[in-house]
């Protein structure tokens, strides 16, 4: 009998090694996450307006209050601050005005705390890019909107202006909501009449709020974490009183001109790849330069995540970085 077990644990695992190895050409420890997704239903709350509403209820006395911290260990040294009330994360500050800054947004769906994974990356990141990054636990709906976390930025990222010698030093990166944030950002940037930063890195960025593209559906069958009904509520909330296809919070629908560069990470099974495509061919109509950095069979927020690919993409990213 324990014979037979072990052949019968010895197939599955050959079996499911080989299908994430050979036929989906990605990394075992992607795979075997992506069925830890899939068996704990994380794509629940997403998937319908009620659903999003309870997993709301859950977390918005948590988001109301003051952050509590995390249980990450960092190897980097580590600052807390508060600004506009809120708290604001610093790792790897140097005493130099020529380091390297990255102001990372974390995701979250616009109503959720960083999740450990964020803590560990920007960790990383700080160590791969000897970079400071800068990550502010922005305000949550139902107790903050857009604006909100725009005022939050522009405070945070005037400082950063004045603690270095030139804005190239800059980056802003950010995944999933974050992502949206960022592109959103930079925009509001030229509105503020504010320089750019040298790089803007979207990991699985929310483009379009309104998830009108009508390959997102499709998409949406295949992704194992995000649903498009449960995020615009969310979304909705976020916008307040502005249309979803304000570029405010539907940054693909902005002025993409005389932004920093912009790179996009993106897996091929999320529900958020269509309008990812979309704005790297709007991009290359407008003849501006960037990189697509599609995550074969990958899911959504893969970059964080500790897998092989992760590694793989901070490499790239350290070399874009370096050249803008």
């Amino acid at each position: 009998m324990i014979k037979k077990l072990i052949a019968i644990t010895s197939a599955t695992f050959l079996a499911s090694y080989g299908y994430a190895k050979i036929l989906e050409k990605r990394s075992y420890s992607s795979f075997l996450y992506e069925i830890m997704f899939r068996i704990t239903n994380m794509k629940r709350t997403f998937m319908t307006v009620e659903a999003a509403q309870q997993a709301l209820k859950q977390v918005e006395n948590t988001t109301k209050a003051p952050y509590k911290g995390t249980s990450y260990d960092f190897n980097n040294e580590v600052l807390i601050e508060q600004v506009h009330g809120s708290t604001v994360y610093v790792i790897n500050q140097q005493q130099s005005r020529q380091q390297p800054v990255i102001l990372y947004l974390h995701g979250g769906a616009w109503f959720q705390n960083p999740l450990k994974q964020h803590f560990e990356y920007i960790d990383l990141l700080a160590s791969t890019m000897d970079a400071k990054v800068i990550m502010p636990i922005y305000p949550k709906v139902p107790h903050g909107t857009y604006q909100d976390t725009f005022d939050l930025l522009e405070a945070l990222y005037s400082k950063m202006l004045h603690q270095v010698e030139h804005s190239h030093q800059l980056t802003i990166m950010g995944d999933s909501a974050g992502g949206q944030l960022t592109l959103s950002f930079a925009q509001y940037l030229k509105q503020l009449q504010l320089p750019q930063p040298s790089n803007l890195v979207l990991l699985s960025p929310v483009l379009d709020a309104t998830f009108s593209n009508p390959q997102a559906r499709l998409y949406e069958h295949i992704d194992p974490m995000l649903g498009i009904d449960g995020s615009k509520f969310f979304l909705k909330l976020w916008a307040d009183s502005l249309p979803l296809s304000n570029w405010k919070v539907s940054p693909i629908n902005g002025d993409l001109a005389d932004l920093g560069h912009i790179t996009i990470s993106i897996g091929t099974k999320e529900t958020l790849y269509p309008d990812a495509v979309k704005l790297s061919n709007m991009l290359n109509e407008q003849n501006i330069t960037h990189d697509f950095l599609p995550g074969y069979k990958l899911f959504h927020i893969h970059q964080i995540f500790p897998i092989p690919e992760r590694q793989q993409l901070l490499v790239k990213l350290k070399n874009i970085i370096s050249k803008h």
